[in-house]
């Protein structure tokens, strides 16, 4: 199904078109009866479309309505999801984690493929390499587009990182970097705000308009969705989160201040101060894994340090909570493996510096680790392909 061209369907198809396509999708099975009476279109209007929509593939009979009584059975017909397919891809510092999903970003295939190392050139080449195994095996002509997000600042067209200390980045023109090599629509975003967008379509954040979405692992991040839709801020940088100042006289944050909560709290400050807790000349011998086995053991070191850790982020949730009243926190990342020792003081701060009137807040571990950017990707690249191939 395309866009109106010269003398082809004309406008009041195409929003008949959308308007069919979009409750179809929402139904998943239904009618061509029920579909007109739903949406009030004549059932000529609805049996044209849908017969396009059966021969392109987005719509499949599955045979008559069991009814009593006499009369004309009417057929069943169900939305086709995978009748087109999009990626979504989050870059790390050491892992490319990606998600091929259907029309719903559902998805079809999920893994993460190791990086050699950050910089731009083995990251272009990586995304090349799979792009292309994805498009040989699913289909290009079927893929709607990919997005892909970054831990970093974009420019206000989001072609371009800015800036991105994770990935030791600074004005990186990535999408013109793809472009000449790769034929499908792409976008970028930031990877955070994108998870959020994900815990919306298949999350904890489902059937939630209101709630923030942080994470916790290398770094800090955080994207703020308010009456429905993903706060960006002037320059795209809302929900900074990891750059709260909770201790002025703290660690150096790589931002150039002193205690932010990322310098207290992400995976390399937890590692440093076990490390500095054993006695330890450095945390470069000590893993995240390590740590999670002595969890398991209830090493009183690493008990210790996690629960400082689980205040550290419920004074700075609180911060969030009273300023923007959200119904629900969901929480990612590697550091919430250990979720059942840093969720009883998270809430425990929580209760004791909120607001009366805006507890209780629920917090939660996001369900979609390690993969929620990429749903979120994904359902970007169908967003803005939906909007683009059935114009109003």
């Amino acid at each position: 199904m395309g866009t109106s061209k010269g003398r082809g369907p004309t406008i009041a198809k195409d929003v008949n078109r959308q308007l069919i396509y979009r409750q179809m999708k929402q139904s998943r099975e239904t009618t061509r009866v029920d579909l007109a009476r739903t949406l009030s279109l004549h059932k000529n209007t609805v049996n044209a479309i849908i017969g396009e929509f059966v021969e392109t593939g987005f719509v499949e009979e599955l045979g008559q309505q069991a009814q009593s009584g006499a009369g004309r059975k009417a057929t069943v017909i169900r939305f086709q999801a995978r009748n087109k397919w999009a990626i979504g891809v989050q870059i790390t510092s050491d892992v490319i984690h990606w998600a091929v999903t259907d029309l719903y970003a559902h998805p079809i295939a999920s893994y993460s493929v190791p990086l050699r190392d950050a910089s731009p050139d083995s990251v272009v080449q990586s995304l090349l390499s799979e792009a292309d195994k994805l498009l040989v095996t699913y289909g290009a002509d079927a893929c709607v587009g990919m997005c892909i997000g970054i831990p970093g600042l974009m420019e206000e067209q989001r072609s371009s990182v800015i800036h991105s200390s994770h990935l030791g980045w600074q004005h990186v023109p990535l999408l013109a970097l793809l472009k000449d090599r790769l034929s499908i629509p792409l976008k970028l975003d930031n990877s955070v705000k994108l998870a959020s967008l994900g815990e919306q379509w298949h999350g904890s954040g489902s059937g939630s308009n209101d709630f923030a979405y942080c994470y916790f692992g290398n770094g800090v991040g955080c994207s703020l969705v308010a009456s429905g839709s993903v706060v960006r801020g002037s320059v795209g940088a809302a929900g900074e989160l990891g750059h709260f100042v909770l201790e002025p006289d703290g660690p150096l944050c790589g931002c150039g201040n002193r205690g932010c909560l990322e310098a207290l709290v992400s995976l390399p400050a937890l590692l440093r101060q076990i490390s500095e807790a054993d006695g330890a000349a450095s945390s470069e011998q000590l893993s995240w894994d390590a740590v999670l086995d002595r969890l398991h053991h209830e090493d009183p070191v690493v008990l210790g340090v996690l629960r400082d850790a689980g205040r550290t982020i419920g004074q700075a949730l609180s911060y969030v909570v009273n300023l923007l009243n959200p119904k629900l926190i969901v929480c990612d990342g590697p550091l919430m493996q250990a979720s059942s020792i840093l969720f009883p003081h998270i809430e425990s701060e929580l209760q004791h510096r909120c607001l009366s009137a805006v507890i209780p807040v629920r917090v939660t571990r996001s369900e979609l680790y390690p993969y929620a950017s990429c749903i979120g990707a994904a359902a970007d690249a169908i967003q803005t392909w939906e909007a683009a191939t059935y114009p109003l």
